[in-house]
């Protein structure tokens, strides 16, 4: 009998030979071809995905998308993926090991920070180019649909099954919704570990095993999303303790598996130090306690029928969507799940038929709060501070495409149950039904919102029951390998289909405001500035610009302190790793407020500019109510209006008389029209200011100017109505948890239960300490006096020469001090004159070094401790795989006998 594991150079014994086993080479150039073939939405319609048109805040002329809605799932696919990982790249093309990013906070580690995968060659290199991010997932899909192609053949499966369990991988859920951050690097290694794991199985195959082993869990953890990592981790354990069961030499399997685990985690060492060493300046294992959070049930329904609640972001003012759509990472769909059912009760693997079953009832639970399934997982060492209803997607997903792919294969024998799937399938799309019904109380849908998602449910409904009535038809008239190469892409043009959606709500491209961009890098030297918009949270280190903002996870504790006791104290509202004025809940009045009051430390970092939106004001002005908490948005379409009731605090005796008014608002990624009026009245009188919303700017207050300004007194009664006038798409009202003494109502006059807005009182400003330096239709830069340098001495009068970023040169009479405006951690060296010299706390946060009387040549370096530790581990580990490659050759070559000549 022929080595069964033996499969990926021959088919199966049994099963006969298909077209495809004459054109071998057929399977790796569809799964080559399909990913570009796949985006063909975005070329027919010349919409783009790059999320810098969406998420950098640095652009300009953007138009509309075909779809409302979001075309990827996390805006942090551009702040981190993108943005970081571009800078990482430019390090590594410049020779420069990636570290630390200079342009974020007051500089931050760029590899600690791991979501950027700044160790991710030769896949970060990508992230050089504009539409980087395009070329980077492209290159995963076709990476997990080779892989996958390559796992399903070494299950014993055709090569028709497996091309087709390719494509849906690499089609999958997870890539479609690009759910941000890195995630996605890390989706194609979790097949090739696999693929490892079953050739470990194989005496033949132990080296390359190890080999693939290692890239599979070493690959995962460079990819620099620990979470997803260790999820597909402990799903390949679990395959690898079934494996086990089944091997008569269990002890080469271990082996195999150990040593290509420990060569996996060597290769990974210098991205495990620089995190580990992060980790320890900051409380997030203390702070990132996830396990009892889930999708609320009724989000069940979105994996069945994918955009059952509309395209990704849409809420229509329903926080229980919100919470939805802000979970979830990923879809299979009710065809994927007819196949995968018949696949499960299916004669073939049963032992890794049943994994993958508990498996996906050990995800679905844990996703969507099944208590026992939840106390159960939560028992799992780290699981607790796992994300895990969010980034598991990847291994469900593939948990479901390998039954059905046995249910594919299993149609050359015509074994394929059918009556119970098809029965259990029927079930699950009509409790899905039930769970999307937009008639349901708990949605708070008023009729407008209603019909928008009976739309979407009908055509959630049509598309996944027309797929499905589709399939039976062709299995009713069809037989043999007709009926599985027909039904094989029914599967693969419904995934296709759905992998396309999201690509309708990309934007036709516009540019990046270069003028503004060019004007800081220009001026700003080695100074910061700071943002109360637009240039969005570390796309200055796209920019290489330095800015005070951040969005880090994890992020250094004396640095998120600082910030909230002397720069910003809402920055709490995201346990610090967010520090930018317009993310919900926060509040840009508030930020500028901050400004005025903590100016002596804005200037002592040397923040030179403020950077706003046009008509952010940088003065002082009221924000009324106090708004904390979680926001969501209230879509305002055309016609309609809301009104906010309530009394004049106290806070409102000094203000002189009020001119200008905003509401803080969203406006869908610029995709908002019309005017808005806004109306103020209080004691008998009333004034009004109106704007266009094209000149909105997207989570930010809209602000216009008052007719006549309005003197409001404390502890009389007062109104706000803002009123959709024109235009042709909604605007989305930023809504809070009520404040007690206020009431909203909508146009008719009904209460909006428990929840209020944010308003921003304001006068004309005085520019005073900031002078306008630059203005366009993006963005206003306010210049603010006093910024202190970059390079600073103390104790003597010396003389600076040649500042850059790591070096300076000082010349001091005198014995003095050198002040750095950089994060001190450990990690920073420093020499003067070549020699070593200590580095010293500076006012809680930047860092400070001994100056000696004359010429002081300085220069600073920045590596984790025990980097070079790390690195020595990581060429042991590359040492390891290379000699499972290439050592069978070496040892028979030394065994080969020498001849000579007499």
């Amino acid at each position: 009998m022929p080595n069964t594991l033996d499969v990926v150079s021959q088919p199966s014994a049994v099963a006969p030979i298909e077209w495809l086993d004459r054109h071998p080479w057929l399977p790796f150039l569809i799964l080559v071809i399909a990913p570009f073939l796949g985006h063909s939405a975005s070329w027919l319609t010349g919409l783009s995905s790059n999320p810098i048109w969406t998420e950098s805040g640095s652009v300009i002329g953007i138009g509309p998308s075909l779809v409302v809605g979001g075309d990827f799932g996390d805006p942090n696919v551009g702040w981190t993926n993108q943005a970081l990982g571009h800078l990482a790249a430019q390090d590594w093309l410049h020779f420069t090991l990636p570290w630390w990013n200079p342009y974020s906070g007051i500089g931050l580690p760029l590899a600690g920070e791991m979501q950027p995968a700044a160790m991710f060659l030769p896949f970060v290199l990508l992230l050089t180019l504009q539409n980087g991010m395009f070329w980077l997932e492209i290159s995963l899909q076709i990476f997990a649909g080779l892989a996958t192609f390559s796992l399903l053949r070494r299950l014993d499966l055709g090569r028709l099954t497996a091309v087709v369990g390719g494509l849906l991988f690499a089609f999958s859920g997870t890539f479609a919704w690009v759910p941000g951050e890195t995630i996605l690097n890390v989706v194609p290694f979790l097949p090739l570990l696999l693929l490892g794991i079953e050739d470990a199985r194989d005496p033949a195959r132990q080296r390359r095993a190890v080999v693939l082993i290692a890239i599979g869990i070493g690959g995962s953890i460079l990819a620099g999303f620990p979470e997803a990592a260790y999820i597909d981790g402990l799903f390949a354990l679990m395959w690898t303790i079934v494996r086990l069961f089944q091997t008569s030499d269990p002890k080469r399997l271990i082996t195999s598996v150990v040593l290509g685990g420990i060569a996996g985690l060597l290769i990974a060492a210098p991205q495990i130090v620089a995190f580990a060493d992060f980790s320890l300046t900051n409380d997030v294992f203390q702070t990132h306690q996830f396990g009892s959070n889930y999708i609320p049930p009724r989000g069940f329904a979105v994996t069945v029928l994918p955009y059952v609640f509309g395209p990704l972001g849409t809420s229509l003012g329903s926080s229980l969507l919100l919470s939805v759509s802000g979970g979830t990472g990923g879809y299979v769909g009710a065809l994927l799940i007819l196949f995968g059912a018949a696949g499960l009760v299916s004669r073939r693997d049963r032992p890794i038929a049943m994994l993958l079953a508990v498996w996906l009832v050990l995800s679905i639970g844990k996703s969507f709060g099944f208590s026992p399934i939840l106390f159960l997982v939560n028992a799992v060492p780290l699981m607790k501070e796992v994300m895990f209803w969010r980034y598991s997607s990847q291994s469900w997903e593939l948990a479901l495409i390998i039954p059905a792919c046995f249910a594919l294969e299993d149609a050359r024998t015509d074994t394929v149950k059918r009556v119970g799937p098809i029965i259990a399938t029927l079930a699950i799309v009509g409790l899905s039904i039930w769970l999307a019904w937009p008639w349901a109380k708990i949605w708070h849908w008023n009729a407008a919102n209603r019909a928008v998602m009976v739309l979407w449910l009908f055509r959630a409904v049509s598309f996944e029951c027309g797929a499905l009535l589709l399939l039976m038809v062709v299995w009713l008239t069809t037989h043999s390998e007709t009926r599985r190469w027909v039904s094989g892409v029914i599967l693969v043009l419904n995934t296709g289909v759905l992998f396309m959606v999201p690509q309708l709500s990309g934007h036709r491209p516009g540019h990046v405001d270069w003028d503004g961009i060019k004007y800081l890098q220009s001026h700003l030297k080695l100074r910061r500035f700071y943002t109360l918009g637009p240039i969005d949270p570390n796309y200055s280190a796209y920019f290489n610009i330095p800015n005070l903002n951040h969005n880090y996870l994890p992020t250094a504790l004396n640095w998120t302190n600082f910030i909230h006791h002397h720069l910003f104290t809402q920055v709490e509202a995201h346990g610090g790793n967010i520090f930018y004025a317009p993310f919900p809940p926060m509040s840009i009045t508030a930020a500028a407020n901050d400004i005025s009051r903590f100016r002596n430390e804005y200037q002592y970092l040397g923040v030179r500019y403020i950077v706003t939106s046009p008509g952010v004001l940088v003065t002082p002005s009221i924000t009324y109510p106090a708004t904390v908490g979680s926001a969501n948005g209230l879509a305002l379409y055309p016609g309609q209006s809301i009104t906010f009731r309530s009394i004049v605090p106290p806070s409102f005796a000094e203000m002189p008389p009020i001119n200008q008014i905003g509401i803080n608002q969203g406006n869908y990624d610029n995709e908002a029209t019309g005017i808005m009026s806004i109306k103020v009245c209080a004691s008998s009188q009333c004034t009004t200011g109106a704007g266009n919303l094209r000149q909105s700017h997207d989570n930010t207050p809209f602000t216009v100017t008052l007719a006549t300004p309005i003197i409001l007194h404390a502890g009389e009664h007062f109104t706000v109505t803002v009123t959709h006038r024109t235009g042709t798409s909604p605007d989305a009202i930023w809504l809070y948890p009520d404040a007690a003494t206020a009431q909203l109502t909508n146009g008719t006059g009904h209460i909006i239960p428990g929840r209020t807005v944010e308003i921003v009182f304001s006068v004309t400003p005085k520019h005073g300490r900031f002078t306008q330096v630059y203005s366009d239709q993006l963005m206003t830069i306010w210049r603010l006096k006093g910024a202190d340098p970059f390079y600073s001495t103390i104790g003597g009068s010396c003389m600076i020469q040649k500042p850059r970023m790591n070096t300076v040169t000082v010349i001091c009479p005198t014995a003095a001090r050198l002040v750095r405006r950089e994060l001190f951690m450990a990690g920073w060296r420093a020499t003067d004159n070549g020699e070593p010299v200590a580095i010293s706390l500076h006012h809680a946060i930047v860092q400070s070094i001994p100056l000696h009387p004359g010429r002081n040549h300085i220069q600073f370096r920045f590596a984790p401790p025990y980097a070079g530790l790390a690195w020595v581990l990581f060429w042991l580990g590359v040492l390891i795989m290379m000699w499972q490659g290439i050592g069978p050759w070496i040892t028979a070559k030394a065994r080969q006998p020498t001849c000579r000549h007499i």
